[in-house]
């Protein structure tokens, strides 16, 4: 986006001293001139230099230069690109408007924040959630939309909850998301894995699983699987909630990733769902920050009841103060604005990835690629020890599946994973051109 534009401009400039220290900035009118954009686009690049604390405001005289120290661009404080964080670019974040949200939320709230919440959750952001998730294709009944303390808190209560098929084991895609394992194993509640890679499932096992086993659900990623970025075709999902009604299994439908989908045709498997068979999950900690600590889940009427009650012992409410600011950021339109211009900054990043990736059509499957995440699956033929060791000498840093997958669990081949969200599309090309020449240089070195 523009304002994102701008604000590494402006960051550069304070950086190579071009504006020193003290010195005060060109007036917002001004900048909108040289730069040609509106007011509102000026002011976001402005709030974003000033949560960097690199300037600030005098009343009515402008913004001055406040850091002291040489600071480095956006995603260069160190020389390693890494394609193994996931967290999301903080940058591209609107502080500003979200800010304002949460003094809105103050004002209106006041009074609330001194009593105890809801356990279903703040009713005013559940009457705004169930609106919005209409707009998105996810039809569901009010009452059972629950409010949780993040997807993790939703995840424990469910592992936990009794059925109404009144069965035991929870069956879970490989790999998976880290900490539903670690939940899992911690907990000692009884498991079974099914293998999910660029083949995709099983179809025939998975049938056996959901026939000869006490499946109490099955918990999968239909959308941007963690951590290999695979999805579901339209045919695979109807064809797993086919099973699922003929066996009697729930599908926990982990949707972590939905906001960044911009594609109409990828739907959500809740979307297909007649017989209130999914219990969707939604996570607001990659579209916007982790610290919100909001989740959103959609239950089946059957599980209701249960659920709240478990809740209530975990926890009377999730933080009123999230919940009000959240509500407003949505209502007002802010949330839908923020998806937007979050969309268009990854789609430069995928586009970098898919321009750079297709010289080397062994090594990544662009057909699987969607956006955000992808991976690696290493030949036998290349030397794991060689191709890390050259990698390191690149300063590029890439993370195997193994905290995705249990402890006693081998794979047929080294796989890594290669995270997107939070670097740049210069970055990203670089990164890629160096993971390509460090395959050839190891592949060479080894038929020598």
């Amino acid at each position: 986006m523009k304002y994102i534009q701008i604000y590494q401009e402006l960051r550069c400039n304070i950086q190579n001293d071009i504006y020193q220290e003290g010195e005060k900035l060109p007036s917002l009118r001004q900048l909108s001139k040289t730069y040609q954009v509106s007011l509102d686009t000026i002011k976001k690049a402005i709030s974003l230099l000033e949560e960097e604390h690199l300037i600030y405001p005098k009343d009515r005289s402008g913004f001055y230069v406040l850091q002291k120290e040489k600071i480095k661009p956006e995603n260069t404080l160190t020389t390693t690109i890494d394609f193994g964080s996931s967290r999301s670019n903080a940058v591209s974040f609107p502080y500003s408007d979200f800010l304002l949200c949460l003094k809105k939320a103050t004002e209106n709230y006041k009074e609330e924040f001194f009593k105890y919440g809801q356990s279903q959750g703040l009713p005013e952001l559940i009457q705004t959630l169930k609106k919005w998730f209409e707009k998105n294709q996810l039809f569901i009944k009010e009452e059972n939309l629950f409010i949780t303390t993040g997807i993790q808190q939703a995840l424990f209560i469910l592992s936990k909850l009794t059925f109404p098929n009144q069965k035991e084991t929870i069956l879970i895609e490989l790999p998976s998301y880290h900490l539903m394992l670690d939940l899992l194993e911690l907990e000692k509640i009884p498991f079974l894995t099914i293998e999910r890679n660029e083949n995709g499932l099983d179809w025939e096992l998975l049938e056996t699983y959901f026939r000869d086993n006490d499946i109490k659900f099955f918990y999968t990623t239909p959308r941007i699987s963690s951590p290999l970025g695979l999805s579901f075709s339209e045919i695979e999902k109807k064809r797993l909630l086919k099973l699922a009604n003929q066996y009697d299994v729930y599908l926990v439908e982990d949707d972590y990733l939905g906001d960044f989908i911009s594609t109409t045709t990828n739907l959500p498997l809740h979307f297909y769902d007649t017989n209130e068979r999914v219990i969707y999950l939604k996570s607001f900690s990659k579209i916007m920050f982790p610290g919100l600590r909001i989740g959103a889940c959609l239950l089946p009427s059957i599980l209701r009841e249960a659920f709240i009650k478990y809740r209530t012992i975990l926890e009377v409410d999730s933080s009123m103060f999230s919940q009000a600011a959240l509500n407003l950021y949505i209502k007002t339109g802010m949330f839908d604005e923020h998806i937007k211009d979050t969309r268009l900054i990854q789609l430069s990043r995928d586009q970098a990835f898919i321009n750079q990736g297709k010289k080397t059509p062994e090594l990544f499957d662009l057909s699987l690629f969607e956006t955000g995440k992808s991976f690696i699956t290493l030949p036998r033929d290349v030397s794991t020890a060689l191709f890390e060791n050259y990698l390191q000498e690149e300063n590029i840093k890439l993370e195997d599946i193994g905290r995705h997958i249990p402890n006693n669990y081998k794979c047929k081949n080294k796989i890594y994973t290669i995270e997107l969200l939070q670097l740049t599309p210069t970055q990203i090309t670089k990164g890629i051109a160096a993971i390509q020449n460090v395959y050839q240089k190891s592949k060479r070195k080894l038929s020598n």
